[in-house]
């Protein structure tokens, strides 16, 4: 697995794009990176099924197996966070032995307002929610600086695969517990073990939901904010005729935001979520039961997502 690297350089140390590549598949390649001279294989596009359509996902290259990538270099997973953890507060994120590093969720938190321990407990659990003020943090700089740190991690795992790497590197707190990598990032392939993981009807601690944006709904008399619905994955019925369908959406108390996403593209947005169930008869399989799991978050500024 590892980083996906959309450019390599070829046998005469020109750069080659992965689609330039695909049409012309001839010769050894390397790192595009300066210093950095890995070896590199090609990934052929293919799809990928989510419940109502399937994506296509674009050509790459990746690191050959037995080789590494020079320590400074950018798809250097390991070595970029390195560098992420000598620049982040210490008291938020940092290594903690050569290949192990640590994220401090409940820090983060505590930067939003500059509030006392029972004051920051209770403030956070109603971060993503509908009376969440976020804006109203007491300490700006503070958070704008740990918001960056997040974004960094985050921006590393859009360059991965998938999420084995950084769950093999990264683990993160809140207060006393420890949550591995794949409770904390979210996406196609993991998010039908959200509920089960996190429940519903109660807010979540700060966790991250990666997928592409399939619609925008404008506000309405019924609703009054823009929702950003994400792509659902593909689910089978399980062997009582149950489907599970995970339906993340993220609800913009701003309207401005609305313009910021575009639909089609990917992201990964980052904040407090709640899970709401609701069942129903499948319409064209009466012997189906079909439980949507309303996945949801409410926003009011652009540091919750980054574009993948």
């Amino acid at each position: 697995m590892g980083s996906k690297i959309p450019e390599a350089r070829n046998a005469f140390g020109a750069k080659v794009s992965a689609l330039q590549y695909e049409s012309s598949p001839v010769g050894q390649l390397s790192c595009p990176s300066n210093g950095c001279d890995a070896r590199l294989s090609f990934v052929k596009r293919h799809d990928r099924r989510y419940s109502t359509k399937t994506i296509e996902v674009a050509p790459c290259f990746r690191l050959k197996k037995q080789f590494s990538h020079d320590a400074n270099c950018k798809y250097n997973i390991g070595g970029q966070l390195s560098i992420i953890a000598k620049e982040s507060s210490s008291d938020l994120f940092s290594a903690i032995s050569a290949s192990k590093f640590e994220f401090h969720l409940h820090i983060l938190i505590k930067a939003l307002w500059e509030l006392d321990d029972t004051e920051v407990e209770a403030r956070g659990r109603g971060w993503g929610s509908p009376e969440s003020k976020n804006k109203a943090y007491g300490n700006k700089g503070r958070l704008t600086n740990y918001l960056k740190t997040l974004s960094q991690i985050l921006e590393l795992r859009a360059l991965c695969e998938d999420n084995d790497e950084l769950k093999n590197l990264v683990t993160l707190k809140s207060k006393e517990t420890t949550i591995p990598w794949n409770k904390f990032y979210f996406d196609h392939s993991n998010l039908g073990d959200f509920t089960r993981w996190y429940g519903t009807d109660t807010l979540t601690i700060p966790l991250a939901i990666a997928g592409y944006v399939q619609d925008i709904r404008l506000p309405s008399d019924r609703f009054p904010y823009h929702v950003a619905e994400l792509t659902s994955p593909y689910v089978e019925p399980d062997q009582n005729g149950i489907v599970r369908k995970p339906v993340p959406q993220v609800i913009l108390k701003q309207s401005a935001l609305a313009s910021l996403l575009k639909r089609h593209h990917e992201y990964i947005f980052f904040g407090q979520w709640k899970a709401r169930v609701r069942q129903t008869r499948g319409r064209e399989d009466a012997t189906q039961t079909w439980l949507f799991e309303n996945i949801e978050m409410y926003i009011d500024q652009a540091d919750h997502f980054i574009e993948c």
